[in-house]
């Protein structure tokens, strides 16, 4: 559930829009801070983390490489 809402919010969210979660944190999001522990945890994100430089939500996949 969280992969699918973070793609929806990775498309949706304005540039300077902060995330905050509590209990489970988004699979592919590294935290802008962290605070509590156990099912107190709560996480936020800045959407500049998560995206690319220009604008555009970041590939959690690698890169394909051609096989010659």
């Amino acid at each position: 559930m969280m992969a699918q809402l973070e793609k929806k919010l990775e498309r949706e969210l304005g540039d300077d829009a902060r995330v905050i979660a509590c209990r489970f944190p988004f699979p592919h999001w590294t935290p802008a801070q962290v605070t509590g522990e156990g099912i107190d945890t709560v996480w936020a994100y800045d959407v500049r983390s998560f995206r690319g430089g220009d604008g555009r939500p970041r590939s959690h996949f690698p890169s394909v490489i051609p096989i010659q």
